[in-house]
């Protein structure tokens, strides 16, 4: 039971994993709406492993090189969310520029309005 639930539990963790990496080439290819649909199936990924996680709490001895290799995707899990969110954060700045940008040349247009010339 308890190797069944270990092997689970890497399973969806490692779907995760591979579920963050699509994500980030979603977000380098500015897919904003597949980078959604994405993370909402690693956050289903993660919840899972979340409750093979709790039924390996009630194994009272752990397995070192067991907890190692879980630690260290979810490390590379965290690497590559960084990543995600500074691309994330990068294309906000970009689009909150182009707003006051375009709001500014709209501003400077109606000072042009030709109706009021006589």
């Amino acid at each position: 039971m308890k190797k069944d639930t270990q092997k689970n539990l890497l399973d969806f963790i490692n779907r995760a994993y591979l579920l963050t990496k699509d994500g980030l080439k979603a977000v380098q290819n500015r897919d904003f709406d597949s980078l959604v649909k994405i993370l909402d199936n690693r956050e289903k990924a993660i919840n899972i492993a979340s409750t093979f996680s709790e039924r390996l709490a009630l194994y009272p001895e752990q397995d070192e090189a067991f907890n190692n290799q879980v630690n260290q995707v979810v490390e590379s899990i965290a690497k590559l969310d960084d990543i995600i969110s500074s691309c994330l954060e990068h294309e906000k700045t970009k689009t909150q520029f182009e707003i006051a940008k375009t709001h500014k040349n709209k501003e400077n247009f109606k000072g042009y309005n030709l109706n009021r010339l006589k």
